[in-house]
């Protein structure tokens, strides 16, 4: 199978997370979209909802998707998340499988300073990314571009879980109606996130 892989910390999950995943599901022909929630993300502050609630967010957000499907892997992994620990369990797991790493272009940018191992996990599988505004692949060596499939997404809209987060917090229905799907949205109201 072909199988494209989404991490996320997942705090929460965001129309984006399915639109991307999506995109290259269809442009790619893959078979299944891996959805992993982090546990403790390496570049990031550690998510103060607790991983539990974040993996149970990621389940509602994929609910309904016949090609999506919630993997525990990193959560279940003690230590930090790192992409290429991931990959390689995945290929052991799986050693007949093709694996699609899905990210944006803001993190192929940022690659050789926060990711463990700079550029060298490119090697691993194939990645796809995704042009996000504001973060040209263009700026990315020669070398670095031919190893990944890019994706321009056109009509992308700016969203990250970090202004999601925000919206929560100052009540803003609307960025909250367009980021987040009705089940979400139920889901961090019932549990009172991101209020504070």
């Amino acid at each position: 199978m072909k199988i494209g892989v989404l991490g996320s910390a997942c705090n929460p999950p965001h129309k984006a997370h399915i639109r991307a995943g999506e995109l290259v599901r269809k442009k790619l022909g893959l078979n299944r979209i891996l959805l992993i929630p982090t546990s403790l993300p390496p570049h990031k502050e550690k998510p103060a909802v607790l991983p539990a609630v974040r993996l149970e967010m990621a389940r509602l957000a994929v609910k309904g998707l016949p090609h999506w499907k919630v993997s525990t892997m990193e959560l279940k992994r003690p230590g930090k998340s790192y992409t290429k620990d991931t990959i390689r369990e995945l290929k052991k797991k799986y050693p007949k499988d093709d694996f699609f790493y899905i990210m944006g272009s803001d993190n192929l940018l940022t690659m050789p300073k926060k990711w463990f191992g700079g550029y060298e996990s490119l090697d691993l599988c194939q990645f796809v990314v995704l042009e996000r505004p504001g973060y040209p692949l263009s700026e990315v060596p020669q070398a670095i571009r031919q190893k990944v499939i890019g994706i321009q997404q056109y009509g992308a809209f700016v969203i990250s879980s970090t202004m999601i987060r925000k919206a929560i917090k100052e009540k803003n229905v609307e960025k909250i109606a367009k980021f987040l799907s009705p089940n979400i949205r139920q889901f961090i109201k019932k549990m009172h996130l991101y209020e504070k």
